[in-house]
C-alpha cells in the first residue's frame, strides 16, 4: 500500500506501519486497512467525517459561552449559604440564647469564643482535603453538615449543646463555605478574578442586608427554634440540587481556560525591567509558580495577609455580634438599630463594585492599607457617636472597608501563591480569621461588663487596625529565583 507523502510526513514514528514482510499476512492486512482509514481522514475523505463533525460541533458548544459566568452565581449561592454560621446570622438569636439558657453577655461571648477557636483548628486540614477530594464533593458534604447543624441548634437546651452547635456552624459557615466559594472563582478566573470576586461579594452584601431581617421575621412568626429548622431545610433544598447538576471543578472540564481565553493566548515569557531580551531573568513573580504552604509561609506577604485577615475578622465579628447592645447602650431605639445591617451592606456593595476593578489594577498593599485604615476609623466613629445617625454612618463606613477587604481576601492568595495548593494555603487564612473572630465578641463583652461600656474594647480594635494598616506596606507579591522554579 502506498502512503501519500503529505500524510506520511505528518505521521509520528509510532504510527508508521512496518513493511508487510515484517508481520504475518493477516496482521499486515489489518494494518493496511487501519492506515488507509487514517490516510483518508487526514486527506479529508469521508471515512470518519461524521465523527469529526460531531467532535467539532461539541467543541463549539463548550467554547461559545464561558462557563465561568455560570459558576459565578453558583459561588454567590455558596457564599450566601454561609449566613447561618456568620456572626450577623446569630445577631438576632443571641437574646434568645441568653434567655433560654440564662447566660450573661460575657458568658455567651465566652461560649462563642471557645466554639470558634475549636472550629479554627481543623480548617487548614480541611482546606487540604478540598485539594484532594475536589470542591464539588466538599461543597455537597458541607451543605449537608451545615443543615444538620441548624437542626441541632434548634434543639439546644444546654450550654454544652450550644457550644457544639456554635462549633459546627462556625466551622462550616465562615470557614468551609467561604473558602470553597473563593476557591471556586480562583479556579475559573485569572485576570478577571478581581471583578469576579467583587461581583460575588455583592451577594454577601445582599445577605447582610436581607438575611438578618428574614431571620427576625421567622423568629417573630414561629419562634427561634422553629426558625432554625426552616433555615436548615431551606439551605439543603436549594443548594444540593443546584451544586449536583451544575457545578464544575475547573475550565478543563468544559474544554475551556480561565477567563474564557483562547488556548493560544499565553502571553509568553515575562520581560522584566533591566533584563536584556533573550536573557534569563534573575527572578520572576511567584504568580507564575505554584507555591506550597511551606514556601508561602516563608514570605512576608503571607504573614501580613494572615494578620490583616485576623484583625478584620476580630473587629467585624465584635461589632456585629454586639450590634444591638451598642445601640442600646446609647439609648437608641431598636427600629433605628435594625437599619444598621442594611447600611453596612450598602457600604459593602458600593466598595465591592469599585474594589473588584481596583484589585485588577492596583497593588494589593495599597488597597490593604486603605481598607484597614477605614476599619480603624469606623471603630473610632462608633466610639464617639451618641446618636442613631452617627452609629449608622459608622457602620456604613465599616461596610465600605469590609467590602474592600473581602475583595482583597478573594484575590490576593491566588495571585501571590498560585492555585495548586490554594485550598491548604487559604485554609490557614480562614483558620486565623475564624480564630480571631472568636476574640472580637469577648473583647467587647468583657469591656461592657467590667469597664463600664464598650469604649475600652473599641480602643483595642483601633490600635490593632492601625498597626496592621502600617504593616500592609510590606504585603508585596513574593518573588522566586528562576533556578528554584526550574528545579520544581
Amino acid at each position: 500500500m502506498h502512503i501519500p507523502p503529505q500524510v506520511a510526513s505528518r505521521l509520528p514514528p509510532s504510527l508508521a506501519p512496518p513493511s508487510p514482510s515484517e508481520m504475518p499476512t493477516a496482521t499486515a492486512e489489518r494494518a493496511a486497512e487501519e492506515t488507509d482509514e487514517l490516510c483518508s481522514t487526514s486527506l479529508g475523505e469521508p471515512a470518519q467525517e461524521g465523527r469529526l463533525e460531531k467532535a467539532t460541533a461539541a467543541h463549539a458548544v463548550t467554547s461559545t459561552r464561558f462557563y465561568g459566568w455560570t459558576m459565578l452565581p453558583l459561588a454567590m449561592l455558596i457564599l450566601v449559604a454561609s449566613s447561618p454560621g456568620q456572626t450577623f446570622g446569630f445577631a438576632f438569636f443571641n437574646p434568645h440564647f441568653q434567655e433560654a439558657l440564662s447566660l450573661s453577655t460575657t458568658q455567651l461571648s465566652s461560649v462563642y469564643l471557645i466554639a470558634t477557636l475549636l472550629a479554627a483548628v481543623p480548617l487548614s486540614y480541611l482546606g487540604a482535603l478540598t485539594d484532594r477530594f475536589g470542591m464539588r464533593n466538599s461543597i455537597l458534604a458541607t451543605v449537608v453538615a451545615s443543615s444538620a447543624g441548624c437542626l441541632l441548634l434548634a434543639s439546644a437546651n444546654h450550654v454544652a449543646v450550644l457550644c457544639v452547635c456554635f462549633f459546627v456552624m462556625r466551622l462550616l459557615g465562615p470557614g468551609m463555605m467561604v473558602l470553597l466559594a473563593n476557591n471556586t472563582l480562583a479556579a475559573w478566573f485569572d485576570r478577571r478574578l478581581g471583578k469576579a470576586t467583587g461581583a460575588m461579594q455583592l451577594s454577601m452584601a445582599g445577605a447582610v442586608a436581607i438575611v438578618p431581617a428574614g431571620m427576625l421575621r421567622l423568629i417573630h412568626l414561629y419562634g427561634w427554634r422553629q426558625a432554625y429548622v426552616i433555615i436548615g431545610c431551606s439551605v439543603a433544598a436549594l443548594l444540593l440540587p443546584v451544586v449536583w447538576f451544575f457545578y464544575r471543578e475547573s475550565p478543563a472540564e468544559m474544554g475551556q481556560r480561565p477567563d474564557g481565553s483562547a488556548a493560544d493566548s499565553d502571553p509568553g515569557p515575562q520581560v522584566l525591567p533591566g533584563v536584556p531580551a533573550g536573557k534569563v531573568a534573575p527572578s520572576i513573580s511567584y504568580s507564575s509558580a505554584e507555591l506550597t504552604l511551606r514556601e508561602a509561609s516563608r514570605t512576608a506577604g503571607y504573614w501580613v495577609l494572615i494578620g490583616a485577615t485576623a484583625t478584620w475578622a476580630m473587629i467585624g465579628t465584635g461589632l456585629v455580634f454586639h450590634m444591638e447592645a451598642l445601640f442600646a447602650e446609647r439609648g437608641i431605639h431598636a427600629t433605628t438599630m435594625q437599619l444598621a445591617p442594611t447600611m453596612l451592606a450598602l457600604g459593602m456593595a458600593v466598595m465591592q463594585l469599585l474594589g473588584g476593578a481596583l484589585a485588577d489594577g492596583v497593588a494589593i498593599r495599597w488597597l490593604l492599607m486603605f481598607a484597614l485604615s477605614g476599619i480603624g476609623a469606623s471603630c473610632l466613629a462608633v466610639m464617639v457617636s451618641s446618636s442613631g445617625s452617627g452609629l449608622l454612618a459608622a457602620f456604613t463606613l465599616y461596610g465600605f472597608s469590609q467590602g474592600l477587604m473581602s475583595v482583597i481576601a478573594g484575590t490576593a492568595w491566588a495571585r501571590f501563591f498560585g492555585r495548586a495548593h490554594l485550598g491548604k494555603i487559604r485554609g490557614t487564612a480562614i483558620t486565623s480569621a475564624v480564630a480571631a473572630s472568636s476574640v472580637g465578641p469577648l473583647v467587647l463583652g468583657v469591656s461592657a461588663d467590667y469597664a463600664g461600656g464598650f469604649n475600652a474594647g473599641l480602643i483595642v480594635f483601633i490600635a490593632a487596625a492601625g498597626c496592621l494598616s502600617v504593616a500592609g506596606f510590606w504585603a508585596r507579591q513574593p518573588v522566586i529565583r528562576a533556578s528554584r522554579l526550574e528545579s520544581k
